[in-house]
């Protein structure tokens, strides 16, 4: 198990390599002269000249991408931001509580109601309930999130004005970025439990269960449910994945002052050390995601976790001849 881990560590440091470098080079080469839009246009051409010698921008490809890379994997320096004037691993920091709040929280509602919804129609499958849930999953699987939100702020806000349609403050100002993040989120759960449970329910050892006379409710949170959640527990690893980077639409419509929010901001303002910073960063998160997700796999499927037992003692073997 442990050569697995550090071989996923190793290729989850070649990911991020090569993200720094794809970023770098995408923003390298897109149009744009930093110097204006640090400085503006009325400034004098020799002043933006000097900016650009002093930053280093006028010096070759290679150059920059070498001490970029220095700076971020060495000194885990991000630049600064040209719009805010402040470190871009300080304004990351700043929004980041904002942010994971509003994603956990999305991630919670999504487990405690998408799940259960889908065990339920999965136990009662081909009822009104099952295609109940079907229905719903569907379309809301189907609507575009931003979409959904704008429904909302027209809603609740313009037509009820029972809800702020926009910024922080109160609770009330979590209501609707919560709603709409969570809503898709609980459709795929429910969609895919219900998937994993028809299939687990036909298995043999349900049935031997309840040949067995063992009562319903403990064939169904004991033996099946278990086995039933293995696959969904990638889908909640995504999930997870995605309560720092996944939430820049909803940021953006709300005008929520989180990560997503300030990426946005950094891609619309050419911002490039902003953008460079929040994609690495939320790359990194994705990669560190999928391997706690891989590792929960190995220790919940006894068959996963015997593979790698079985992988290490065959290697060992060979190296004993």
């Amino acid at each position: 198990m442990w050569r697995y881990i550090v071989k996923r560590l190793i290729a989850l440091v070649i990911v991020l390599l090569c993200v720094a470098v794809i970023i770098f080079c995408v923003l390298w080469f897109m149009p744009g002269d930093p110097a204006e839009i640090i400085l503006g246009m009325s400034v004098p051409e020799a002043d933006r000249e000097a900016l650009r010698i002093k930053m280093g921008w006028n010096d070759p490809f290679l150059l920059q991408l070498g001490r970029y890379m220095r700076d971020v994997f060495l000194h885990l320096d991000f630049g600064d931001s040209y719009q805010y004037k402040v470190p871009v691993s300080q304004g990351f920091m700043e929004r980041l509580p904002r942010t994971l709040t509003l994603g956990l929280i999305s991630v919670f509602i999504q487990t405690v109601i998408g799940i259960p919804l889908g065990v339920s129609a999965a136990i009662h499958r081909n009822t009104l309930q099952d295609q109940g849930l079907l229905v719903f999953a569907m379309v809301f699987i189907s609507v575009p999130q931003f979409w959904f939100a704008l429904m909302m702020v027209v809603l609740f806000s313009v037509k009820l004005g029972w809800l702020p349609p926009f910024g922080i403050g109160s609770w009330k100002h979590w209501i609707m970025p919560i709603i709409a993040n969570s809503i898709s989120g609980i459709a795929m759960n429910a969609r895919q439990t219900r998937s994993a449970v028809l299939e687990t329910i036909r298995s043999d050892f349900v049935t031997t269960a309840r040949a067995k006379g063992l009562p319903e409710g403990k064939v169904i949170y004991k033996h099946m449910l278990p086995n039933a959640l293995i696959p969904v527990i990638n889908g909640l690893g995504m999930q997870l994945s995605m309560c720092v980077g996944g939430t820049v639409v909803i940021e953006s419509v709300f005008s929520f002052p989180g990560v997503g929010n300030y990426m946005l901001n950094g891609i619309n303002g050419l911002d490039y050390p902003v953008v460079r910073g929040c994609v690495l960063i939320l790359a990194a998160v994705s990669a560190v995601m999928t391997l706690v997700v891989d590792l929960v796999y190995g220790f919940l499927d006894p068959r996963i976790k015997a593979q790698y037992v079985n992988y290490a003692a065959k290697k060992g073997a060979k190296k004993a001849a």
